[in-house]
């Protein structure tokens, strides 16, 4: 298929992921959402070379983004604005290709990008019921909005205190601790340096945590709150992920063509993952009936000494 026409098709798909996220958003296949959105993504770079293709898709984007109001949906606005954003400054070197990033910013009560994040579309992901509470596509456009803010927005303040912390409000410190995340490493808890370390230390997290099950859920996904429960209910937790993503490959024929050409590593990195999984859940059994055998031998014989004994 030519470059030109897939990414189109990607664009068209995008735009459907949105319908049916307004129109029935149990059937939302989240997983094919974000790759489609990634596809469409990782061919910005190379449309600063190829600028007639940029100009192209950005009137291809802007016809598709006028054929809904913006508002329809949280999911369609963050989607949207962050898309053109990320297409503006990756893809538009001549001011050629801006027509669907100029008309998105004409919606905006506040023009400029960082701000707009800032001060509406991070909001936007912490209000009550946010994207249907779908908690995995919360964290993408969080992590989105944070790549785009540590890649054209102010300088990451590597060194922030405390006390400054505290003064933000609770989504831009979700956006604070992300750009850190992307930035700085995953393994903050673990420098004695680090505003994350502190924040654990006086239970900081914790105490966050009880007061959104969204809060909670971060936390836990990025292990500054120790999750509950044992070994089964992380291989449960996995399992669960798992079906998610393979639920999200087989949702369209387009999709799943495009996961093959990229994603084959991961995916046979999943196939490895299942086989092992599978053959853990062979293993237990048997070693388990093999232990409770041996067990019941030696109480037996125990047994048998006891009576010649007496």
């Amino acid at each position: 298929m030519d470059d030109r026409i897939a990414v189109k098709s990607y664009v068209e798909d995008i735009f459907r992921y949105l319908q049916s996220f307004e129109q029935n958003p149990q059937q939302f296949a989240t997983e094919a959402f974000l790759q489609t959105y990634n596809g469409i993504g990782a061919v910005f770079q190379a449309l600063r070379q190829q600028r007639d293709q940029a100009v192209e898709l950005d009137q291809f984007l802007l016809e598709k983004i006028k054929q809904a109001p913006l508002t329809s949906s949280d999911l369609r606005q963050l989607t949207v604005q962050v898309l053109v954003s990320f297409f503006e400054a990756e893809a538009d070197i001549d001011g050629q290709s801006n027509r669907s990033y100029t008309y998105c910013r004409g919606l905006r009560a506040v023009k400029q990008d960082v701000p707009f994040f800032e001060n509406h579309l991070v909001p936007l992901l912490f209000r009550d019921g946010a994207l249907n509470n779908n908690y995995p596509l919360n964290a993408f456009f969080l992590s989105e909005m944070a790549r785009y803010m540590n890649t054209y927005g102010k300088p990451l303040k590597t060194d922030l205190n405390p006390e400054a912390f505290a003064a933000l409000s609770d989504p831009l410190k979700f956006l604070e601790l992300a750009r850190r995340r992307l930035q700085i490493g995953s393994e903050l808890m673990q420098d004695r340096s680090t505003l994350e370390f502190h924040m654990h230390r006086i239970e900081g997290f914790s105490k966050m945590a009880q007061r959104s099950p969204l809060f909670d859920w971060y936390f836990k996904d990025w292990q500054y709150v120790i999750k509950a429960g044992g070994f089964w209910s992380r291989v449960k937790g996995f399992l669960s992920t798992l079906g998610g993503k393979i639920k999200g490959v087989f949702s369209s024929s387009r999709y799943f063509r495009m996961s093959l050409t990229q994603r084959s590593p991961a995916y046979a990195f999943y196939s490895i993952i299942i086989v092992l999984f599978l053959l853990f859940a062979l293993y237990v059994p048997i070693k388990w009936s093999q232990y409770r055998q041996d067990r019941l031998e030696q109480m037996h014989d125990h047994l048998t000494e006891l009576q010649e004994g007496g």
